[in-house]
């Protein structure tokens, strides 16, 4: 369960940077594109934690085990040398200081990528198919409104560093694949 909320935690930090990104261009995030966000990151973990387990399936579980933990550490690897390469992405396309559904169904998507790819690795792994994609889903929404919220009224009195956050999160992804090889 540990593992599950640690995960979540980690592919959301992106969605926490979007929100400050938003917030200090006075961008909000309301009611529907909260829902569609939810429902585009909890669909694409559960796809990906069932394609995850059917690739189990083709493997010995030690072989699973090592595939899906590498796929953790290497996803942390990218997340921290992503962190030094990338550049904001403005999915606020008209320009309305709003993001409504269809510039809600883009966010989504761009922060689900790195849960589903985790998602991929819990499946292969055999972590809980029920819990992480709703945390998952869960802590995108939080994460993106609460950086929505303190950037939107307090951006002038705090310096929140991305790169930071991003190094963190990949940190996290690799001691949970270690912790997975090591453990198991």
């Amino acid at each position: 369960m540990l593992h599950c909320v640690l995960l979540a935690i980690s592919v959301s930090i992106d969605a926490l940077s979007l929100g400050v990104t938003y917030g200090i261009k006075q961008s909000r995030i309301r009611g529907i594109s909260n829902v569609i966000i939810f429902v585009i990151a909890l669909l694409s973990t559960s796809i990906s934690i069932f394609l995850g387990r059917n690739i189990a399936k083709l493997f010995s579980q030690d072989v699973a085990l090592a595939l899906g933990s590498s796929l953790l550490i290497i996803l942390g690897l990218y997340t921290i040398y992503k962190s030094f390469k990338e550049t904001s992405t403005d999915y606020d396309l008209d320009n309305s200081n709003s993001i409504e559904k269809k510039e809600a169904l883009l966010l989504a998507l761009a922060v689900s990528a790195d849960a589903s790819c985790v998602g991929l690795s819990c499946g292969i792994i055999g972590l809980d198919s029920f819990i992480y994609p709703i945390l998952a889903a869960f802590f995108h929404i939080c994460f993106i409104n609460c950086g929505n919220f303190i950037a939107y009224n307090v951006a002038k009195k705090i310096k929140i560093s991305n790169k930071l956050l991003s190094i963190i999160s990949g940190l996290i992804l690799i001691s949970i694949g270690i912790i997975r090889l090591l453990i198991e």
